[in-house]
């Protein structure tokens, strides 16, 4: 472990020692790694008996119900004030959707996003590692926590949910280890796959992502497969915006360059783009995201954008 990151977890404890209240955040239309890193440090906190308020400013998948406190996370903060704000998995600051102000308590980051507007009095930005919940791993070693079967549930959701199954070049031995000791806490790998990974959808969202994939398309030019939502998709197909979480890693399969980008109108001229690619691709997709005010990773990367889906797509078609 990097010797400034155990002096950051020392920070971590210095101002977590005298907190009692503790409000917990993650981004915007959460994946499964910002929930599982946010319900590990609440089932850790509230074990140890501080008040964990464990708010996610999006309602996350259903299909994460199996984590413990899932029915215990907030999507509104409300009065509250806290000791401390832990901020976990944003990239950017407003992804949060905390308002400025709101608190004057100390803040603790932990991402796992390339540097972008991350903030803090204490602020671990490594991208090296697979996901946050990996992070979080290494912090809960750091203090030498006996890890039950219940963190071990959430931080195995955040890790191979974010690794791809292992396939994205950010897992490296100290992932496969850290998976390798929290199997051992009794934890079914089968039954995280199966829920985070691939196909235990219900027959609304399995017919949506047939919808998508039925339409994506390959530009000629820059080799970039691509599909897309509109606000009337959600409403005929009954979906979630968290329903198509991991959908754009098979778009980009569909790319001789492993490039993929897949664009959710979700209101009328509002744009999310996810890219994703693969090293073999030579493409940065976080030098686009953030040419477009998104960030992430050099293989997994989004942003928002105004305009219509045929605008979006150009820009993103002159940067590729």
């Amino acid at each position: 472990m990097k010797a400034n990151l155990l002096e950051q977890f020392r920070q971590i404890d210095d101002l977590l020692g005298v907190a009692e209240t503790i409000v917990i955040a993650a981004h915007e239309n959460p994946d499964p790694d910002a929930v599982s890193s946010v319900l590990s440090l609440h089932n850790f906190f509230k074990s140890q008996g501080k008040k964990s308020i464990p708010y996610l400013p999006d309602a996350p998948s259903k299909s994460l119900s199996y984590l413990p406190g899932f029915f215990e996370i907030r999507n509104e903060i409300g009065q509250i004030d806290p000791d401390v704000l832990i901020c976990l998995d944003y990239g950017d600051f407003r992804r949060l959707r905390i308002p400025e102000g709101a608190f004057s308590c100390p803040v603790i980051t932990i991402d796992h996003h390339v540097e972008s507007d991350q903030r803090g009095e204490v602020k671990i930005v490594e991208p090296g590692y697979s996901s946050t919940a990996e992070i979080i791993y290494q912090w809960f070693k750091y203090k030498n926590i006996a890890i039950s079967k219940e963190l071990a549930s959430c931080l195995l959701t955040g890790i191979i949910s974010d690794s791809g199954g292992f396939r994205h070049v950010s897992t490296s031995h100290q992932t496969l280890t850290a998976v390798s000791e929290l199997l051992l806490r009794g934890v079914s790998l089968n039954k995280i796959i199966r829920r985070v990974l691939a196909s235990d959808k219900s027959l609304s969202v399995s017919r949506a992502w047939g919808e998508v994939l039925s339409r994506i398309k390959l530009d000629p030019h820059t080799q970039l497969a691509y599909s897309w939502l509109t606000p009337d998709d959600f409403l005929r197909l009954g979906v979630r915006f968290v329903d198509f979480e991991g959908i754009v890693n098979i778009i980009s399969s569909g790319s001789p360059s492993s490039i993929g980008l897949f664009l959710i109108e979700y209101e009328k001229g509002r744009i999310k783009g996810s890219l994703r690619s693969e090293p073999n691709g030579g493409k940065n997709v976080v030098q686009i995201a953030r040419a477009l005010g998104g960030g992430g990773h050099p293989y997994a990367a989004g942003f928002q954008a105004d305009g219509s889906l045929d605008e979006v797509l150009k820009k993103v078609l002159k940067l590729v």
